[in-house]
Order: structure tokens, then C-alpha cells, then sequence
């Protein structure tokens, strides 16, 4: 009998697990569209064909729904960065580069609410924690093929990425400018590395 109820509690929680991404996946359409000011629960709910309170049983607020897509964006950056073939390590760290700009080019919007909201407090705390695993995990795909590549260098480099990205989603610079940008970073950390 106990197996039955905990079979019972697995389907429960996929289900939810499933209804929770679905969520995710309209609220995303709808952020790309609109943005994170124009985002709100009663055309998010008819977008999803629901009521708003599953939106708010799900996520709680406004904010919770914005640090979901947050996670999602995270993902989307991550897969992009850690999937790059692995070729020679200048090669690698500029397929990199170029896969982070690109993902940030391909959902503007969820880059801006990964990056663009404040995190600090408790309340912060989840994001503060998903930018920090985000960036160390960039840093080391950036560095992937060479052990001798400082993290700090790498660091840099991705520093340099996230303003790039941030500029050409603010059109004050082309993603081909943005791309160079990279680029000129990745010449350079690799010029730090031989001197």
C-alpha cells in the first residue's frame, strides 16, 4: 500500500514539476515580448490559459515568477557556453565567448532579469547565489582545454562579456562590435598568460 501512495506522491509532484515549467515557458514568451515592467499575472494567467492564482500559488509574487525566469535564463547561458566543441584553447575560449554573447542576444529579456535586478538582502540571496554559480561555471568553460589559464584572467574576460552583452542589448554597440569586444578580450588575457 505505502508503495501506491508514494507512486501517487512522485506523480503529484511531476505533474506540478511540469505545470511549473509550462508557467515558465509562457511567462518567458510573454517577458521577450514585453519586458519584466510590462509583465503581469492577469495576461500571464490568460496567456497560459489559467486562473492568476495558479501563477501566485506557484510563484508567490511578481518577483518569484522573476527569479524562475531567472533560473531559465541562467540554464539557457549555461547550455550555450558548457555544449562549445572542444578545439584548441583560443579557439575554445572565443566559441565561448561568442556562444554567452549569442544566448544573451537570443532572450534579451531574460538576461536583463538575470542581471538588471537588484539582489541584495535575504531576499536577494537565491539569485545572488545562481550569478555566482553562473559566473564560475563561465569562467571554467572559458578555460576548458587550458589549465594554465588563470580564473582571474578568465574573470576578466567574462567581465568584459557581460558588458559587451549589456551594451548591444542597449544598442550603445553592434552584437558584431560586442563580439569583437570578446575577442579583443580573449587576445589579451592570452597575451597576460605569455608574459
Amino acid at each position: 500500500m505505502t508503495d501506491h501512495v508514494g507512486a501517487y506522491d512522485a506523480a503529484r509532484a511531476d505533474g506540478r514539476a511540469s505545470l511549473r515549467a509550462r508557467l515558465v515557458r509562457v511567462a518567458g514568451e510573454v517577458l521577450e515580448r514585453v519586458g519584466s515592467e510590462g509583465l503581469s499575472m492577469r495576461p500571464l494567467a490568460r496567456a497560459a490559459g489559467c486562473s492568476t492564482m495558479v501563477f501566485y500559488t506557484e510563484f508567490e509574487s511578481k518577483d518569484g515568477l522573476l527569479d524562475a525566469l531567472a533560473v531559465s535564463a541562467a540554464r539557457a547561458l549555461l547550455e550555450a557556453v558548457e555544449t562549445v566543441a572542444d578545439v584548441d584553447p583560443i579557439a575554445h575560449r572565443r566559441l565561448v565567448a561568442h556562444a554567452y554573447l549569442d544566448a544573451a542576444f537570443a532572450l534579451p529579456e531574460h538576461y536583463r532579469v538575470l542581471f538588471g535586478r537588484p539582489a541584495d538582502g535575504d531576499a536577494g540571496r537565491p539569485r545572488r547565489a545562481l550569478v555566482s554559480d553562473l559566473r564560475r561555471r563561465v569562467v571554467a568553460a572559458l578555460g576548458h582545454g587550458d589549465p594554465d589559464a588563470a580564473a582571474e584572467e578568465r574573470f576578466a574576460v567574462w567581465v568584459h562579456l557581460h558588458g559587451a552583452a549589456l551594451l548591444a542589448l542597449d544598442a550603445q554597440v553592434t552584437p558584431e562590435e560586442a563580439r569583437e569586444v570578446a575577442d579583443t578580450a580573449i587576445d589579451t588575457s592570452v597575451s597576460w598568460s605569455v608574459a
